[in-house]
């Protein structure tokens, strides 16, 4: 082969070569750039739940915010309840501070609901009989005292002596889990 054939080849294979690398250039910034408009459009998506969450948390913030408030003034009375003893030395309390007869009482710790806050009670069974109007103030400030517990039973009748009453009373004390 003489000079210029070979030239003339080395030309032809320098500019396949070219054409391989350009192609195969063009092939990865093609690539490349699919894979940047995927990954601007999973941004982008991103976004829009971001902000589709923030305007659903400022509405879940809106809706709440009165019960956020109840439940922050009520905090303070639930946790000073954080056991069934907790509950019953409170009503003993009560009871010792109001200086009333009591004939009876019987304490008894029920479940209310598994997984929640407050999953027990304790229930307590009060009978008292004394003066009409001592009976009474002491029954009020048992509820000022106990302001989360709530009376479910309460039956008042005449007492045995002038102005006594007899108090059959029954508190469901809400326990805080710990």
């Amino acid at each position: 082969m003489n000079n210029h054939k070979t030239a003339c080849l080395v030309l032809a294979i320098a500019i396949v070569g070219m054409l391989y690398g350009v192609n195969q250039l063009r092939n990865a910034s093609k690539a490349a750039r699919d894979r940047a408009d995927q990954v601007q459009m999973n941004a982008e998506a991103s976004e829009s739940q971001a902000q589709l969450s923030q305007i659903q948390l400022k509405t879940l913030d809106s809706k709440t915010t009165e019960l956020r408030k109840a439940a922050k003034e009520w905090q303070p009375h639930f946790q000073n309840l954080t056991s069934s003893q907790d509950a019953e030395q409170r009503i003993v309390e009560v009871i010792r501070e109001g200086d009333v007869f009591l004939i009876s009482q019987k304490f008894e710790s029920r479940d209310i609901e598994k997984d929640t806050l407050i999953t027990e009670a304790l229930v307590a069974d009060l009978t008292v009989e004394d003066d009409y109007a001592k009976t009474l103030n002491w029954l009020g400030r048992l509820e000022e005292e106990l302001p989360s517990c709530r009376v479910t039973r309460c039956n008042i009748k005449r007492g045995d002596r002038g102005n006594d009453i007899h108090l059959e009373l029954q508190v469901q004390i809400p326990v805080l889990k710990s």
